[in-house]
């Protein structure tokens, strides 16, 4: 039996736990923060678009004064082929965010008769656009192989006609082609072999007919060529029948390595879109001793349109769930969608929505914006604010009305980042000029085939795209997602909820878009946890000292020495190596990859890489 004495003493330390709760709780709903936004920055305080980089100058990070020493070191890339096509812009951009100068010219004389007159150095790399070329001009091949001769590495970023290879034996010497073995063949998959890219090798060949529906979207037809014992191949087709060696299945990517340069091959339109960006990059990496380049070093994952605020639908959800669309957002869609973010690297940022639609009598609730404000604070989310609705409400009113609802109920709360999904550019520029986004400091962009996927929307304003629709992802999906990690380190994937909250069929359930979302993540980007998961504001800091920054490289023996400048630290690079590795970085600290790859947090403006 307990005693007075005992049982006063229980009583009174439940009492003391019980308020101590109490106050805990009433000091996190108190002290949380969610009130403002812990990744707002002040635009003018950051790096502009005056600050960055810009090829073709001999000014350090666009600062106004001239670096002889940067100048002079910078490597430089010539372009060959008619201005303005889809080539040309991507090598342009790979040059912006490698630092390195570029020329263009439309023609192998015009570049003759440049470089006479201004004595440049030779460029590390010549790129042809195999399209604009006269390959029965009288001479071209003997200047391409002096060209090579002199350690200038040829890269072919399309092949001439298959007829105009069959005839010319010096083109095909070039190439590293013994013989035409199909003018026209059509594969099961591709082979993308380790090493090549980042992230190790890939096999996309459909194992039935539902995923060669649903995933294959890669070119299966192309001419076939047996390559000569100096030929290395990095991407190759796969044949529905088995073949003795590896060798013999056609090649897609491959390089021939000559005396004291390698020519470089694509058998296809890779390079048309972004996914060239990583292929330029893994071809400097394996053309020369060490290939050591900045990256932006961010992983994002981007729920678009939301959490909303307001309980709309609420019919169609019933009958689907069981519950209001409120209650389903928070009961059922928000455990879920934290389980998938947990179980990546990848920074979460929810591009709210205070409602979906503008022309119903349904209006955003305090008390739904306070619930999600805290739960996105607790996971270190960021909110941003989402341009899109299902009405017909124009941008200007949308935000308008936006901002009545976040003014009174969170006044002091600045978004730093705005989802444009798909506003026009007029549109981008009136949303951007609305209250409520005065602060955005980035917009996010769907993807849409440009290749400067990271930029500047204006001088304060930096963009950023989404790459991939987290529920569907192709094999090209794929190729090109391995190739921006390859080039930028970079990676941006979404999911609209609005999809859940107002489905156009029958497939479009909670736990099915969900599961293709966290099942995909789980499985495409397991390769690329050694980059850093950030927001999108995160990622807009990295941005900015990625596009400022300037840098130049050198090798001693056994160290490299890199000297930055035109941005603040950190920053970060990729080196890539061959059979060698680090054993110490001063001015930083390095993380491997995968093999032969690492990446440096740069911490110093004067760095020193030992590697053994």
């Amino acid at each position: 039996m307990i005693s007075r004495w005992n049982y006063l003493a229980i009583t009174t330390v439940m009492l003391v736990v019980f308020f101590m709760f109490q106050f805990t709780n009433v000091a996190l709903e108190s002290w949380d923060g969610y009130e403002e936004n812990s990744y707002y920055l002040d635009r003018e305080d950051l790096p502009g678009e005056s600050s960055a980089y810009q090829p073709g100058t001999d000014l350090t990070a666009g600062q106004g004064g001239t670096d002889t020493a940067f100048s002079d070191a910078r490597s430089r890339v010539v372009y060959i082929g008619a201005a303005g096509g889809a080539e040309e812009n991507v090598v342009y951009t790979w040059a912006v965010y490698t630092k390195q100068n570029m020329n263009s010219y439309a023609s192998f004389g015009e570049y003759k008769k440049a470089e006479k007159k201004k004595k440049n150095q030779s460029p590390e790399m010549i790129i042809i656009n195999s399209d604009d070329i006269e390959w029965n001009q009288k001479g071209l091949l003997g200047e391409l192989e002096k060209y090579a001769d002199d350690g200038v590495n040829l890269v072919f970023c399309n092949l001439p006609d298959v007829e105009v290879i069959k005839d010319n034996v010096r083109l095909q010497k070039l190439l590293g082609i013994e013989e035409v073995k199909s003018e026209e063949n059509e594969v099961e998959g591709i082979y993308l072999r380790e090493g090549f890219l980042l992230g190790g090798e890939a096999v996309y060949r459909a194992e039935d007919e539902e995923e060669r529906a649903k995933r294959q979207d890669l070119e299966l037809t192309f001419p076939w060529y047996t390559l000569g014992k100096d030929a290395e191949v990095y991407i190759r087709g796969i044949t529905k029948d088995i073949l003795e060696e590896e060798e013999d299945y056609p090649a897609v990517i491959w390089s021939n390595r000559l005396d004291k340069a390698d020519v470089f091959a694509v058998n296809g339109s890779y390079m048309e879109d972004i996914t060239g960006l990583g292929i330029l990059t893994a071809m400097a990496a394996r053309s020369n001793e060490y290939e050591l380049y900045p990256v932006v070093n961010a992983q994002n994952m981007v729920l678009t349109n939301y959490p909303n605020f307001a309980s709309e639908n609420n019919k169609e959800i019933k009958e689907r769930y069981g519950q209001s669309t409120a209650e389903m957002s928070k009961n059922l869609a928000w455990p879920s969608l934290v389980a998938v973010y947990r179980q990546n690297t990848l920074g979460l940022t929810c591009m709210l929505t205070p409602q979906y639609d503008y022309e119903d009598e349904q209006f955003p609730n305090q008390t739904e914006l306070q619930y999600y404000m805290r739960r996105l604070r607790e996971q270190g989310a960021e909110a941003g604010l989402s341009s899109e609705n299902v009405s017909d409400t124009d941008i200007q009113e949308k935000l308008t009305e936006d901002q009545r609802f976040m003014e009174k109920e969170l006044p002091d709360y600045r978004f730093s980042s705005f989802y444009a999904g798909s506003l026009t550019e007029s549109e981008v520029e009136t949303a951007l000029n609305e209250e409520i986004t005065g602060d955005v400091r980035t917009i996010v962009t769907d993807y849409s085939g440009e290749n400067d996927i990271i930029g500047y929307q204006s001088e304060e304003i930096t963009r950023q795209s989404i790459l991939s629709n987290g529920t569907v992802h192709t094999y090209r999906d794929d190729m090109r997602m391995r190739s921006v990690q390859t080039a930028l380190g970079y990676s941006s994937v979404s999911l609209d909820m609005r999809r859940v909250a107002f489905p156009e069929n029958d497939e479009e359930t909670l736990e099915k878009v969900v599961s293709e979302f966290g099942g995909n993540i789980g499985y495409y980007w397991d390769d690329f946890r050694g980059f850093a998961g950030t927001t999108v504001s995160e990622c807009d800091s990295r941005i900015r000292s990625f596009l400022a920054l300037d840098y130049t490289d050198s090798r001693k023996e056994d160290t490299i020495h890199l000297e930055l400048t035109g941005t603040e630290t950190p920053v970060w690079f990729v080196l890539r190596t061959k059979g060698e590795r680090i054993v110490r970085v001063d001015g930083g600290s390095w993380e491997q990859l995968e093999d032969g790859a690492w990446l440096i947090e740069v911490d110093s403006t004067d760095v020193s890489i030992e590697l053994e």
